[in-house]
């Protein structure tokens, strides 16, 4: 009955888009979205000092008129905490879906699987460096880049290898951002990502790929960067919702967390609707996005009149509908029909993120207790242990 009660509600939203057509992104909000939070602000056209100089306070501003720009500490208040995890969902589907598409190339995994690549470019060395591996060494070598741009004074923002990000910091032609004072400042400390990196190599990626090797291990990192990059930020936004959730029931975390009770911490901060809510949303995208669009079965109008736009309209929802009740049937003949097992996203979702996310959520909320968080919330593993997916 559910499954039928989709499909109705799936087939009035097409006919409601198709008569509508409206598809359309506005500019403000687009712009938002696609804002980089943390790289340069654009560069006024006309300079009046040395191009090697370091510019002045006016001489760095937006180019946009001030309307149409969005500050740091909006972007990051806790209004748009729920938004933004909603968003993050598509980042971290497709780079899956990336990433599937290569075998398993576990080489790049292994400690000195292509000899001594030497310490890579911009990070501090270290005695290690002999023998990384080389997903590590892309990824030593990404992050220290990547702080020269100001990534890492983000609070959203969480480095694999902190101790070995350049000691110079961020570029000094950068003018430093303004980031709203949501979090503690000992919050960067809180960084799960060395049990993030490893399930990842050792449970996801198995389930996730091919087994085998085929030789493609430049793009199989690259893949590898992304994913775990957009994994990083979103377990790690569960500090700002632990912030929130604190904030509005102060004095229970901290009999809780007075109490050594890290399971009623737990509880409290838990909401079974809205994990639901996540898992249908991340199953239902990976089914979306994970296939190719119905354009066989349509026949298009190769134009921009209204014919165009309404074949083009009818192809995408089209597609939506057959992905979406698919991946709502969860018969097992679906489970090939597109690039990606719609499942597998939602058990990566259910098994992995979720838990990692509340894992930091109750170390959070217990450091800001004032007290250490028990040893099943320490960085290094996960209170429910992950073996397979």
């Amino acid at each position: 009955m559910e499954i039928m009660a989709w499909k109705r509600s799936l087939l009035v939203l097409v006919s409601v888009l198709y008569s509508s057509q409206a598809f359309g992104t506005s500019p403000c909000n687009g712009d938002r979205m696609r804002r980089n939070r943390w790289g340069p602000s654009p560069l006024q056209a006309a300079t009046t000092s040395n191009a090697n100089s370091a510019p002045t306070a006016t001489s760095i501003e937006s180019s946009e008129p001030s309307a149409n720009c969005v500050k740091t500490a909006d972007v990051l208040s806790l209004d748009s905490i729920r938004s933004t995890l909603i968003r993050q969902e598509e980042t971290i589907i497709f780079a899956l879906i990336e990433r599937s598409q290569y075998r398993s190339n576990t080489i790049v995994y292994k400690a000195g699987g292509f000899g001594n690549l030497g310490t890579p470019i911009g990070s501090k060395p270290s005695d290690d460096d002999t023998n990384l591996s080389f997903l590590k060494y892309m990824l030593l070598g990404t992050e220290a880049l990547h702080c020269a741009v100001r990534r890492y004074t983000s609070p959203e923002e969480h480095a694999f290898f902190p101790d070995r990000l350049p000691p110079q910091g961020p570029l000094q032609q950068l003018s430093k951002l303004d980031y709203p004072d949501l979090l503690e400042p000992w919050a960067k400390e809180v960084n799960f990502n060395p049990i993030l990196l490893e399930k990842y190599t050792e449970v996801v990626v198995p389930a996730l790929t091919r087994a085998g090797d085929d030789e493609q291990y430049g793009s199989t990192v690259l893949a590898d960067l992304q994913v775990l990059q957009a994994m990083s930020r979103r377990v790690h936004y569960g500090q700002f919702v632990a912030e929130s959730k604190y904030r509005a029931d102060p004095e229970e975390y901290q009999r809780l967390v007075e109490a050594n009770d890290a399971g009623g911490v737990m509880k409290l901060l838990t909401n079974a609707a809205v994990e639901k809510q996540v898992l249908r949303r991340a199953r239902l995208k990976a089914a979306t996005y994970g296939r190719e669009p119905l354009m066989t079965t349509t026949n298009f109008v190769d134009d921009d009149s209204s014919s165009g736009v309404t074949s083009l309209v009818a192809a995408a929802a089209a597609s939506a509908v057959v992905a979406a009740v698919e991946a709502l049937e969860d018969k097992e003949v679906h489970k090939n029909a597109g690039k990606v097992d719609p499942k597998l996203i939602e058990t990566i979702y259910r098994d992995f993120i979720i838990p990692l996310t509340k894992d930091i959520e109750v170390a959070y909320l217990f450091r800001r207790c004032g007290k250490e968080p028990p040893p099943e919330y320490q960085p290094d593993r996960m209170s429910v242990d992950l073996t397979s997916l």
